[in-house]
């Protein structure tokens, strides 16, 4: 498999993790939609680190030798808006 493969499959793992986790705290702390944007949002801070699990996660489950692939991408994945 490619890198380029393997790096598909590694962003389809972190977003949908990274969503379980965001609906996972809406519900937890019943926050409703914005009324102006409709959006669920958590506070940046509480985002990011739910984004920091969400990569972490990615490392417990992906092979060691593709760890540093993984690093190198981590700061521009966490900031993805």
């Amino acid at each position: 498999m490619r890198d380029t493969d393997i790096l598909a499959i590694a962003k389809a793992l972190y977003m949908n993790r990274l969503h379980l986790l965001i609906l996972t705290e809406v519900v937890r702390h019943g926050i409703g939609p914005d009324p102006e944007t409709g959006n669920l949002s958590l506070p940046p801070d509480e985002e990011r680190a739910l984004r920091e699990q969400a990569f972490d996660f990615l490392l417990a489950v992906f092979p060691p030798e593709y760890h540093l692939k993984l690093e190198s991408i981590r700061e521009k994945w966490l900031t993805l808006q």
